[in-house]
């Protein structure tokens, strides 16, 4: 719990072995309305100090069993030990004693006592040291509360502005919430189609059931509507049992295991995308305003990171459309120039390491230049869009690759292709030419639009570059152009040349 609410009611733990004293002090601190709880010795001390958890400690410093400067120094440690998280308590301890010298004084601070009164006890001074106590206490408490808030929503912060994975920063919220509260389990919980949601991360102490993955309905974490989420309301559950929650909804939060719950919503514009919620599973629990807005200030840092992811994937979007117009041909939407460097390379590379050949046709439309003469440079266009596409239709394998070597000439890709398979596609692509039937009445060859073909083949070695395999299929084209066109022309490993019709 927070300070502002158990400093309206502490509790004081009594240790003191004589029963005079014991009655006296609990008489003077119920009469100041404070609850007690009286121990008889340091050990017993120690057992009611895990059990009940004191606000304040009044110990008596002479004890048989275990004395009370030993009892003080190991309440130090319990309390050194349960400060995992912002709402731990560093409780005080007030030493009560009949020894009035400076050692005995020391001693007590030594040990980790707050202050101290000898006997015989002047009541109104203890009094007035005990409620001073508790204030410096829980004002201390607040602060700290409040460093320790503040630092975990810088650290989000940070996470935010370092990551641009939202899923990591949905982790380390889940994490770090669940330690600050203590709280049995913290959930994201992302709305989704017809009344559903799913959970996407989580953060669960043992042995209370994960919900990771699972689906599950709004109704479960909405006790709102859905137009109240849109407002930034806020859901405080403290007790399934005395709450307004219908039968079937307590049905539900005891099949999860919660007890008590606390849901803040999660912003994305002035749609909710989600909830932030923080589960009791052991106990009910009185969620404090402090708590509450924790959760406010780490809803709206998510906010901040979902528009962030938002803007990231957007971003990532546009920089695929980039770099996909960037390797494509604007006029035959097939791959330019560039992206065939690109893939030529790593084809290499490849087939380098697995000793594989690597097939490249060049092949140039015959006689272009007199049929954007004769037709006019759209009609030049339509026929170059027109080739591209036969061309894309006669590769079957997703690794060939053709594209638009440059003006009239495109290129043919084909990996694990010997010459004989590189020489059957060329044949196949001069047959869909063929079909098709293009009119071409200004070429010298035929009446119809007709290609010519240069097919080289290398398996590629560390002497050579693939500059040479573009240099073989160069010439082979070159030969086939010169020997009439309308035909293909392949380049041997052993550098002769040989054409087909």
């Amino acid at each position: 719990m927070t300070p502002s609410n158990k400093i309206h009611n502490p509790l004081v733990l009594i240790v003191d072995d004589d029963q005079v004293i014991q009655a006296q002090l609990r008489h003077a601190m119920e009469k100041e309305g404070y609850r007690v709880i009286v121990a008889h010795n340091g050990l017993e001390a120690l057992d009611f100090y895990n059990l009940y958890k004191p606000d304040i400690v009044l110990l008596d410093a002479i004890m048989p069993v275990l004395d009370g400067f030993s009892c003080c120094a190991q309440l130090q440690a319990l309390n050194s030990n349960n400060c995992s998280d912002i709402f731990s308590e560093q409780v005080p301890v007030l030493m009560i004693t009949g020894l009035d010298d400076p050692h005995s004084v020391d001693q007590a601070f030594a040990v980790g006592a707050a202050d101290y009164i000898t006997k015989p006890i002047h009541w109104a001074v203890l009094k007035q040291r005990v409620r001073r106590l508790l204030k410096m206490h829980w004002v201390m408490k607040e602060l700290q509360c409040k460093i320790q808030q503040e630092q975990l929503i810088a650290n989000i912060t940070q996470k935010i502005r370092q990551s641009l994975n939202l899923e990591v920063i949905l982790n380390t919220t889940v994490t770090e919430v669940k330690q600050l509260l203590g709280s049995d389990r913290v959930i994201v919980y992302q709305f989704q189609a017809e009344g559903h949601g799913i959970v996407l991360v989580e953060s669960v102490a043992t042995p209370w059931q994960s919900l990771l993955g699972k689906t599950i309905a709004q109704s479960y974490f909405v006790q709102k509507s859905s137009h109240g989420w849109k407002k930034g309301s806020i859901d405080v559950l403290e007790d399934i049992y005395t709450s307004e929650l219908s039968p079937l909804q307590i049905e539900l939060m005891i099949e999860l295991q919660a007890q008590a719950r606390l849901v803040v919503p999660i912003l994305e514009g002035n749609n909710v995308w989600g909830l932030l919620v923080a589960d009791q599973c052991s106990a009910p629990r009185q969620w404090q305003q402090l708590e509450i807005d924790l959760l406010k200030q780490i809803a709206d840092q998510l906010e901040i990171a979902l528009q962030q992811a938002q803007l990231y994937k957007q971003l990532e979007v546009a920089n695929q459309e980039l770099k996909r117009l960037a390797t494509i041909d604007a006029l035959t939407q097939i791959p330019n120039r560039r992206y065939f460097d690109e893939i030529l390379e790593q084809e290499w590379k490849r087939l380098l390491r697995e000793q594989a050949p690597l097939s490249l046709v060049l092949c140039d439309i015959d006689y272009f230049k007199k049929y954007n003469d004769t037709y006019g440079h759209q009609a030049g266009d339509k026929c170059l869009q027109f080739v591209a596409s036969v061309l894309s239709e006669s590769l079957k394998r997703p690794a060939d690759v053709v594209a638009r070597y440059g003006g009239e000439e495109f290129s043919l890709i084909l990996p694990n292709t010997d010459t004989t398979g590189a020489v059957h596609i060329a044949q196949s692509i001069r047959l869909a030419m063929k079909v098709h039937g293009q009119t071409h009445i200004s070429s010298e060859i035929s009446q119809y639009l007709t290609l010519s073909f240069g097919v080289a083949t290398i398996t590629p070695s560390n002497n050579i570059s693939p500059q040479v395999l573009i240099a073989k299929a160069d010439q082979a084209l070159y030969q086939a152009k010169q020997a009439g066109r309308d035909r293909i022309f392949i380049y041997s490993d052993i550098g002769q040349l040989s054409g087909c019709e």
